[in-house]
Parts: C-alpha cells; sequence; structure tokens
C-alpha cells in the first residue's frame, strides 16, 4: 500500500497531485515551468522517495515474518509440560581480538604427526592393539565425490581374540551402506515412525563389552583429539604400575583394570580429518574480530559443507524452521550421504557395539538422547545414566558439567544426530555424548579459545580428568550399573538407586517419579508388582512436546501432551529394551537453534526490525527536511518544498 501510495500520488504527464487537481480546477491547470509546478514536482519526487523506503522496509520483514511466522515461547511451553530447573553452569571468560591462536609446536599437535604417533604406539603393542585405515568415497554429488578415511584402533587387553579381529577385518565398504538405503524407507526414518525398525544384532549382549568412543567430529574440536591419543597411550599400557602415578586410588585401577580384561575397546582418533585440516591451514583472517566470514579455525563441517552429527537417517533431513542454507548444521546432501557417517556406519554394522562415547567440545556436559526434542527418554536404561553421569561429573569435573537430555541441556535441538540414530538404528543401549570443555563466554571469532583450552597445564588436566571418566564409565558398563548391559533391563542395581536423584536437564517430574519407584525395587520397598505398575504409569505420563520445522511448519502456538505413547514393557525377567525409545518413541516435530531456550520467536525479533526501520526512516526525512534545506527553506536558488500536508 505504501508503495501504490508513494508511486500514484503523481499521475502521469500532469506534474501535479490528483487533489490539487480538484482544488486548482477551477482555476484552470498551471502554466508549465511555473512555481506552482515545481513545488508539486518536487514535493511528488520527495514523498515518492521517502514512502518507497517504507514500502521496501514493509516488503523485507513481510518476507522474515512470512518464513518464520511461528511463534514458539521455549520457557512457557517447557512450563507448561512441567520441564524442571536444571543446573547449567556457564565456564569462561571472554577476551578482545587479537584471540589466541593454537600452538602446534609445544602444545597441540597437528593431524598427521597425531597420527602417525598412535600408529607407532599401536605397532609396539601387536598383541593387544590393532589398528586399521577405513577408506569411503561418499555419495557422487554433481559428479564429484568427497572421499574420506577414518583410522579405527582397537584394545583388547591381555591379547586379541580371533572374535575381535573377524569383526574388525569383515568390515564391509560403502556398499553395506547402499544396501541398507535401498532396502530402507528413509522416510519413515525421518518421521521416527514404527516402521523405522533397528538393524538386527547378531552379536550377544553378554558377551566381552565392545565400547566405541568417536573423537574429532568436528574439524575445531582439536581437544577432542589430544584426549583420543592419551587414551591410546594410556590403554596400551594399562597396568597398576602405570594406572597408579596416575589416579593414585588403588580401588579404582583394580576396577579398571577388571573392566578391561572383559571390554574391547574401538577408538576411532578424528572423524572429520577434512574438516581438521582446513582448521590447520594458515589463515590471515585467524584470531581476528569483526569478520565477513567464518576464518579457518572455526572451521565445524567437513569439506563439502555437511556436518557428520546431522547427516544421519533419524530425523534426517529435518531442518528447524529458521533453518538457513549457509548454517554450519549443513545436514548434507541427504542422510549417509557423506564418507564419515558411511564410514561408521560400517563400522557399527559389523561391531555392534553395546556402547558408544561421542567426544566433542564447546561446553562442558554430558548428555543422553534425544537430540531432537527437549525432554529426555524416560526409561531406565537412561535414568541409570544420568545418575551415573552426575556422579561422574562430580568425581572428574566438580561439577562444572551440564547434564541431561542432548536436545534440552544444549540449548537446541538437532535433527539426523550421531547418537540419536545409534540408538534406535543399531540397537546400543548407551550412547553419550560428552563436551569435554567450552570457553562458553568466549567471542563468536575466537574459536580456537571457545572450544580448546589455550594453556598447557589447563589442556594436561582437562585431557587426565576426561580419560579418567572414560575408564569409569567403562566400569560402569562392567559392573552391570546401565539396566540391559550384564543386567536386567528394567532394574535399578543399589548402586544406582543409592545415588541422590540428580538436576539434570529435559526432566518431568514424571522422570522424578519413575527413578523414586525404580530405587524402591531397588531396595525391595513395598509390594513388587505395584511398584513396577507406579513406574509404568509414570513412564506413560510423560510428556512430549510438539514444535514446529521448516518441513511440517505449525501455524498454533505448539503446546505439550501428555501420556501420548506407550511405554516399554517393565518387567524382571522381559526382552532386553536396548535401543527403544520407550515414552518418546514419537514423531517430535523439532525446534531452532539457539544457546539459550529462553524463547524461539523470531516473529518478536522482526516486529523490532520493523519498528526501529521506521523510526530510522522517519527521522532521516525529518532531518533531511529540517538541516538538508536550511532555515531560509532555500537550497541552491531553489523555493521551499511543500510537503504533503501543506497541500491538504
Amino acid at each position: 500500500r505504501w508503495l501504490a501510495w508513494g508511486w500514484c500520488l503523481e499521475r502521469p504527464g500532469t506534474g501535479v497531485f490528483p487533489h490539487e487537481r480538484d482544488l486548482l480546477s477551477r482555476g484552470g491547470p498551471p502554466r508549465a515551468g511555473s512555481k506552482t509546478t515545481h513545488k508539486m514536482r518536487s514535493n511528488s519526487t520527495t514523498t515518492k522517495a521517502f514512502l518507497s523506503a517504507l514500502a521496501l522496509l514493509a516488503l523485507a520483514v513481510w518476507q522474515v515474518e512470512g518464513r518464520t511466522s511461528v511463534r514458539f515461547n521455549a520457557a512457557l511451553e517447557f512450563e507448561k509440560a512441567g520441564i524442571l530447573e536444571c543446573s547449567k553452569p556457564t565456564i569462561g571468560k571472554r577476551v578482545g581480538p587479537p584471540y589466541p591462536l593454537p600452538d602446534w609446536e609445544n602444545m597441540y599437535s597437528k593431524l598427521d604427526v597425531q597420527t602417525r604417533r598412535i600408529y607407532e604406539v599401536v605397532g609396539q603393542n601387536p598383541k593387544e592393539m590393532h589398528i586399521q585405515n577405513l577408506y569411503s568415497e561418499g555419495l557422487e554429488i554433481q559428479d564429484s565425490t568427497a572421499s574420506a578415511d577414518i583410522d579405527l584402533v582397537v584394545y583388547e587387553r591381555g591379547g586379541l581374540s580371533a572374535d575381535t579381529l573377524q569383526a574388525v577385518n569383515s568390515i564391509g565398504s560403502d556398499q553395506v551402506v547402499e544396501e541398507w538405503l535401498r532396502e530402507s524407507n528413509l522416510e519413515d526414518w525421518r518421521e521416527n515412525n514404527e516402521r523405522a525398525r533397528p538393524i538386527p544384532r547378531k552379536r550377544p549382549t553378554d558377551g566381552k563389552l565392545r565400547v566405541v568412543f568417536i573423537f574429532g567430529e568436528h574439524g575445531r574440536e582439536i581437544v577432542t583429539t589430544e584426549m583420543a591419543e592419551y587414551f591410546v597411550k594410556l590403554l596400551s599400557e594399562a597396568s597398576v604400575e602405570t594406572l597408579m602415578p596416575i589416579f593414585e586410588d588403588r580401588t579404582f585401577v583394580d576396577d579398571v583394570l577388571a573392566a578391561l580384561d572383559e571390554a574391547v575397546i574401538h577408538i576411532v582418533p578424528c572423524e572429520n580429518k577434512s574438516g581438521r585440516r582446513i582448521v590447520e591451514t594458515p589463515d590471515e583472517n585467524n584470531g581476528q574480530g569483526g569478520l565477513d566470514k567464518d576464518p579457518n579455525l572455526c572451521q565445524r563441517v567437513n569439506k563439502r559443507i555437511a556436518d557428520p552429527n546431522r547427516n544421519w537417517p533419524l530425523r534426517g533431513g529435518t531442518k528447524p524452521w529458521n533453518y538457513k542454507s549457509d548454517s554450519e548444521d549443513g545436514p548434507g546432501h541427504s542422510p549417509l550421504s557423506e564418507p564419515e557417517t558411511k564410514l561408521l556406519f560400517r563400522v557399527y554394522k559389523s561391531v555392534e557395539p553395546i556402547a558408544l562415547v561421542n567426544v566433542h567440545s564447546g561446553m562442558h556436559g554430558m548428555f543422553m538422547p534425544p537430540d531432537y526434542d527437549p525432554i529426555m527418554h524416560n526409561s531406565a536404561d537412561i535414568l541409570a545414566q544420568v545418575k551415573l553421569q552426575s556422579k561422574i561429573n562430580d568425581r572428574w569435573m566438580g561439577g562444572k558439567c551440564t547434564v541431561g537430555a542432548g536436545g534440552h541441556a544444549v540449548g537446541y535441538v538437532a535433527y539426523g544426530t550421531h547418537n540419536d540414530f545409534v540408538r534406535k538404528g543399531f540397537g546400543v543401549p548407551s550412547t553419550e555424548t560428552w563436551e569435554v570443555y567450552g570457553n562458553q563466554e568466549a567471542a563468536y571469532y575466537d574459536c580456537f579459545g571457545m572450544f580448546n583450552p589455550i594453556e598447557k597445564s589447563v589442556l594436561q588436566d582437562y585431557v587426565r580428568n576426561w580419560t579418567g571418566a572414560a575408564l569409569e564409565h567403562i566400569t560402569h558398563l562392567h559392573k552391570g550399573l546401565i539396566p540391559g548391559i550384564r543386567s536386567p533391563p528394567n532394574e535399578f542395581s543399589k548402586e544406582v538407586a543409592e545415588i541422590p536423584n540428580p538436576h539434570v536437564c529435559g526432566i518431568t517430574q514424571a522422570h522424578v517419579d519413575a527413578m523414586n519407584g525404580l530405587g524402591d525395587i531397588a531396595f525391595g520397598r513395598g509390594d513388587r508388582a505395584e511398584r513396577f505398575a507406579f513406574v509404568e504409569e509414570a513412564m506413560r505420563r510423560t510428556p512430549t512436546i510438539v514444535m514446529p520445522t521448516l518441513n511440517s511448519p505449525v501455524s498454533t502456538t505448539p503446546s505439550a501432551a501428555i501420556g501420548t505413547a506407550t511405554p516399554p514393557a517393565l518387567q524382571t525377567g522381559g526382552k532386553d529394551t536396548a535401543g527403544q525409545l520407550g515414552v518418546n518413541d514419537r514423531l517430535f516435530i523439532g525446534t531452532t537453534k539457539a544457546k539459550v531456550p529462553s524463547t524461539y520467536s523470531l516473529m518478536m525479533g522482526s516486529y523490532t526490525i520493523m519498528i526501529f526501520g521506521l523510526l530510522f526512516v522517519t527521522l532521516s526525512f525529518y532531518t533531511y527536511r529540517r538541516v538538508s534545506l536550511g532555515r531560509t527553506g532555500r537550497r541552491g536558488g531553489r523555493p521551499r518544498r511543500y510537503r504533503v500536508w501543506d497541500v491538504v
């Protein structure tokens, strides 16, 4: 309307406003070149410029508002769903540019140097260790591929068994992935419906503990590969004599060695090698602020600008409603299109692990599924693991970590993630995400300091402590503290029940009730059948939150739903529920990526833009009229122009 008003005030060929023609009709039209005609043309030109600017601003706001016309107040919806308050420590401090840069000579190691040292360590202990390089071409896109490789380190204390070597040596080619894609309906996985079924397991879950640790999934998270190298070296010489000087706790060391005797550890020291090589490439913008594009040190994704942690089938291809094509969270061309995800799919298919730890940096945290929803799954194995994570957090990190559901603790939900698919797709009951370091106060372009320690002593402390946490996690698996792993699938052990209920993120009163009921069962309090029924009911009434996505926009404010799914069967000797998603195994529509989930309202942002934009244009026009023309109303001998309201 503004655009039409501005350009239709003056009709072609007349040089006057329509209403002026009516006012002047009795006196006849003004003479060509007369003062009246000049005033009217000047007035028309100024008005057209002003109103055209307003029209363009309105058009821009309308475009933004039209794409993001979904209002979601996270704080309100979380309150409706009954999500409880949780502990979210903020760690770090802000520094100004120039920002710190990695010391590749004395503190951190470049990828090639690190890889060479890992091969040397494995070569010195061939009885217990094996390393294998795996290669993938990735999906061909526009007549080009993006090949990649990973190194897989395998450790088995006492000697590599024939079963372990057979599993590693039988890792198939990319054809394994292609066959699964042909046999599966990706739409079912994107919707996460009942037709998306796990890949059948062939290896029994009561045998040796097969645990996978993934490091370096994002290029800029350099500290994770430092931890990987330290972990490999520590395992290669694990004994009382080598572990006691590091951890100074004989009981802990004995538990670790007992667990390692019955475990097979698989380590990928750096998953995203192409992204890491970009990080190591010199860039004059590294350490600088106020840039118009990210420097190399900020590289998160692989060289094809796809995030390996968004390229998996579960909810794969689903995009937040505020998704931008240049986002660093690009999911890739299609699920499993990237070589990194193809490689890991092949590893999981052959090894069939019982547990996965995906190691990242960017904050201090330990997370459980799901990543695609802010409410944590309510099942016995998940509840036990968050209690154990809280214990590990207190012991090794002094309580610095945020613990709970990944989709809540991080501050945003994510789709097509690594751990979400491995849990459901491969039936792995323990899939944890660890964020081992983060300076949450760092500036946007301080990518090295945001994701990695900048002092050598701090780096050494973090590497040691998180390695201790990894070893303790293995002991928890070995002792059967996680339901379904060397223990009944739906019961807490007494050791887990004794841990106080933690203030973790993404849980509701239903989760607390389930934890209390499982604790009663562990200690034999009350009637056993009645307690199981109580826990089942608590899990049944776990709420869900439905939120809009770019794929499935919801025009109304989303709301919480209670008891919309069926809980897993709770029984003492029933079927192992590992990999089941329990009450939350439903179609969840995700939300936006934000640092803190206080509100997800870009509509409010567009209103703010519009208000300030109108104010700016109005003040600019007023200043131009009052200052540029001068007090005399003349500039360069030209007469003062009429204003719109002078004529009306």
